[in-house]
């Protein structure tokens, strides 16, 4: 709404501001405001803190008018007239909330208004008085968990299957359609249907114990039972339900999947009633009746979805009628054929060797268990599938008996707590990220404010501009891990002896591994080189060792091996990869990891440790640096006996022209006096800082502000440029695609790239351009800038 406070006022309010990208203004949050309204609507002064929330110039007058005009147009009348009926009201409280499009640079943000108005002993209004704060994060956090919570409903409405959410008092949160459906009733009578009125009357006392009984242990529990369907049928439900918890451990509730096994039930009774009548005449059989018998009694007592039984050979004796359903199929298809030739397995790539492996090993007497993801007629399913051998009286295998759970709903069910679980994750990573990012504002705004002093000496005044450098430092290598795990850090590759990183790496990682971790470092001769960006190289490396420690329960050894490799080898469904390559391993004496969760232990969020002691990216931020480097990572691992990771790196066969291996060091920043450069910057006050620092440095600048006028300025004269200093983002042709252009027409003429983060950066960093990370410092600046000068080709 309209409204400022004057300077005094602004002072003295609660703002705040938090920082903005390098080169523009803070992001104010909080600004006071007041409005005379003695005679019609008088703004006070407007603070800066007002200015910068709303857009406006230092010197821009700012009217009533001027503030509905910023209104947003689907905003303007709502809010105006609230504002109007509360200024003639007799109220002294007013709130609101709305969008405002600022004129500076055409952002929508959201404001909310708290305020007070003053009234004389008549009612009429005198003043307004109140803050106005900048809202949009808020606004956008909740449209976000909207958009979240809408596509889970999707994902759950689209099942086949009943799926349910209950709450602790044992009614629903919520219920797909396919469950509302079933019952024949609306949402909100679905969310609090008593599913006793519709059991059937045998089965009433046995589910409700059971269900009772399964809820108290507050583990996963299953029943079956006949429930009547909105159509009247009684069908055969088997549920599923799993606790579900809050962030903080306590039990709200359970979720729930049913599916209809009716046709599984019938069959079931069908052979029961059919072995019942062949154990009359089992007397008056022969021997091989007998073991027919048995064969047959075996897939009558097995309630699994699929059924069949093969004989020695492997072919199909038998199928049930659920088997046959999945593949649309008659018994007189698949008897007397091959298992593994059947439409079961026809259709999915490599299934037929899996079987023939599986039967070849029942026929040893073993049995064999596995999850299957099968292309049938009626779609991609998942089973849970068994195969085992059927013995005769003399211990002998007579018949072989697979059978089939089809477990893709619970899969999907599954999938669905896995997001949810994820999600608390990203809570979680919120929350660390937020509590450094306050800790490092907390150093910078102690430090601004003592740097404000006049009475400050020079010594205190340089240890604190110190604290803010270094403080901004750890913000740059906090934000630089957070878009690693993204696999978006725009790295700097760099050749660098593999073998002294790896010793500087394990004179670091000693103190974090404890007196009881023996440390043994084995280093490939000759030395090798590899090309990647050194710190990330580090990070990985340290996660890979911290791992490995938790691992080891604080004792065992830990070996770091590096050599030279001829390929990467397949995978993760990626083909293997010939070349050269250096490998780093990590290798730890501890409890190893499961087979089973070696596909999943690069996924985000994904972690065995106690909540709050691990957010699951490490290995993902690894992965993330090992694949973006050109690279991958492999893990191996025996229960019991350990693990081996693998990183593999691009190896570089030589040092680049006229460089040393890769360190890092310190130089003070050096006179560009001389030369001339052309600073590419679309952002109006990113260019000024720019070319005025650039000017302090002793460069001659010529600003341009795309890249259409960069090339026009080369076209006219290139000869006058020394080196071009880019932006990577701008509208129209970006940083990446100028600086190919300038490589195809001026051979001669470096350009080094500057951004933060760029996901065209990202994709294109090895194109072989110089780059410079925001926010850089005076002497990084300096000495990438003459770098590039001094090896400019002529």
């Amino acid at each position: 709404m309209a409204g400022a406070g004057n300077e005094d006022r602004a002072t003295e309010s609660n703002s705040f501001s938090e920082p903005a990208t390098a080169g523009s203004e803070p992001v104010v949050k909080v600004a006071a405001v007041t409005v005379d309204l003695r005679d019609g609507f008088r703004n006070e002064r407007r603070t800066p803190e007002y200015r910068a929330i709303h857009g406006l110039s230092a010197d821009a007058d700012d009217t009533h008018q001027d503030w509905i005009a910023r209104l947003h147009p689907d905003d303007r009348d709502r809010t105006v007239r609230k504002f109007i009926d509360a200024v003639k009201g007799t109220g002294e409280q007013f709130s609101s909330q709305y969008r405002i499009i600022r004129p500076n640079d055409g952002q929508v943000r959201w404001i909310a208004t708290e305020a007070r108005i003053e009234r004389d002993p008549d009612g009429a209004a005198l003043r307004l008085v109140g803050a106005h704060i900048d809202i949009t994060d808020l606004a956008i956090a909740k449209e976000t968990l909207r958009e979240s919570e809408e596509r889970f409903r999707l994902i759950a409405n689209s099942a086949p299957v009943p799926m349910w959410v209950t709450k602790i008092n044992r009614t629903r949160a919520f219920a797909n359609q396919a469950y509302l459906e079933f019952l024949g009733v609306p949402y909100e009578q679905g969310l609090a249907f008593d599913w006793r009125t519709i059991l059937h009357p045998d089965d009433v006392q046995r589910i409700v114990k059971e269900s009772v009984a399964g809820e108290a242990t507050l583990k996963p529990f299953v029943l079956e039972g006949r429930y009547r369907r909105a159509d009247g049928q009684w069908r055969w439900m088997r549920s599923e339900s799993q606790p579900r918890w809050d962030p903080t451990g306590k039990h709200i509730g359970f979720i729930g999947v049913a599916h209809d096994v009716t046709v599984a039930k019938e069959a079931e009774f069908e052979l029961r009633n059919l072995n019942e009548t062949l154990e009359q005449r089992i007397a008056e059989r022969t021997s091989q009746l007998q073991s027919n018998e048995a064969q047959m009694r075996t897939i009558f007592e097995t309630s699994n979805q699929y059924q069949g039984l093969l004989d020695l050979q492997g072919n199909v004796l038998y199928a049930n009628a659920t088997s046959l359903a999945g593949i649309r199929a008659s018994i007189w298809d698949v008897a007397g054929k091959p298992f593994w030739d059947s439409p079961w397995f026809a259709a999915t790539e490599g299934m037929r060797d899996i079987v023939m492996e599986a039967f070849a090993t029942v026929l040893r007497g073993e049995s064999v268990r596995r999850e299957m993801q099968l292309d049938l007629p009626a779609g991609e399913r998942f089973f849970d599938f068994t195969m085992r051998p059927v013995f005769d009286q003399h211990g002998v295998v007579s018949a072989v008996l697979p059978e089939a759970v089809d477990i893709t709903e619970r899969r999907q069910a599954e999938e669905a707590l896995r997001h949810s679980q994820k999600m608390d994750a990203i809570g979680q990573l919120t929350g660390g990220v937020a509590h450094d990012f306050n800790n490092l504002l907390t150093i910078i705004r102690s430090a601004t404010d003592f740097l404000r002093r006049r009475d400050l000496g020079e010594d205190r005044r340089r240890r604190y501009v110190d604290a803010i450098s270094d403080t901004v430092d750890r913000a740059s290598k906090l934000t630089g891990q957070l878009l690693a795990f993204a696999r978006r850090q725009p790295l700097s590759p760099q050749v660098f002896d593999v073998g002294s990183q790896v010793e500087t790496i394990a004179q670091l990682i000693r103190p974090l591994m404890g007196g009881r971790i023996q440390i043994d470092v084995e280093l490939c001769d000759p030395p090798c080189l590899a090309t990647a960006d050194v710190a990330q190289f580090e990070t990985a490396l340290v996660n890979l060792a911290v791992n490995a420690r938790d691992a080891m329960a604080g004792e065992g050894s830990l070996v770091i091996h590096a050599d030279v490799v001829d390929a990467i080898p397949a995978l993760r469904g990626q083909a293997r990869r010939d070349g050269r390559f250096v490998a780093v391993s990590v290798t730890d004496s501890g409890s190893g990891i499961p087979a089973d969760m070696l596909e999943v232990i690069f996924e985000p969020f994904f972690t065995t440790k106690d909540v709050g002691k691990g957010t699951g990216l490490g290995l993902s931020q690894a992965l993330g640096f090992a694949k973006q480097s050109g690279g991958e990572i492999n893990v191996t691992s025996t229960p019991g006996k350990g693990a081996t990771f693998t990183i593999y790196l691009p190896q570089a066969e030589r040092l680049a022209k006229g460089a040393e291996i890769a360190a890092v060091g310190a130089e003070a920043a050096m006179s560009g006096r001389g030369h001339c450069v052309l600073v590419v910057e679309d952002d109006e006050e990113v260019g000024r800082f720019s070319t005025e620092l650039l000017r302090d440095l002793g460069y001659a600048i010529k600003w341009a502000a795309n890249a259409g006028d960069a090339l026009a300025a080369l076209a006219e004269d290139e000869l006058t440029f020394d080196l071009v200093f880019s932006d990577v983002i701008m509208p129209g042709m970006n940083g990446v695609e100028l600086a190919n252009i300038i490589r195809d027409r001026y051979p001669g003429l470096p350009v080094v790239l500057t951004s933060g983060y760029s996901s065209v950066l990202a994709d294109n960093a090895h194109r072989g351009f110089e780059l410079i990370q925001k926010p850089y410092s005076v002497e990084s600046l300096s000495r990438t800038l003459r770098k590039a000068i001094s090896e400019r080709r002529v």
